[in-house]
């Protein structure tokens, strides 16, 4: 189970690394419609995707603790 979840937190933080030009360029691919992202956006999931993967490797430092 900690396996997974360090490998959670590997996942958030690649995600968290994607520059924003490759999401939009993605985005206009599968929807050429679709109204553009402004960075501010881009910058709040960054540091959500960083949090979680904070949070995550944390708790699964916890678990490793409780199970020794």
């Amino acid at each position: 189970m900690t396996a997974f979840g360090f490998v959670l937190a590997g996942v958030c933080v690649l995600m968290a690394c994607i520059k924003a030009d490759r999401v939009r360029t993605w985005r206009s691919n599968l929807n050429p419609s679709a109204p553009d992202i402004p960075d501010s956006a881009f910058v709040v999931a960054r540091i959500t995707l960083l949090v979680m993967a904070g949070l995550v490797v944390y708790a699964n430092v916890q678990v490793m603790a409780l199970s020794d």
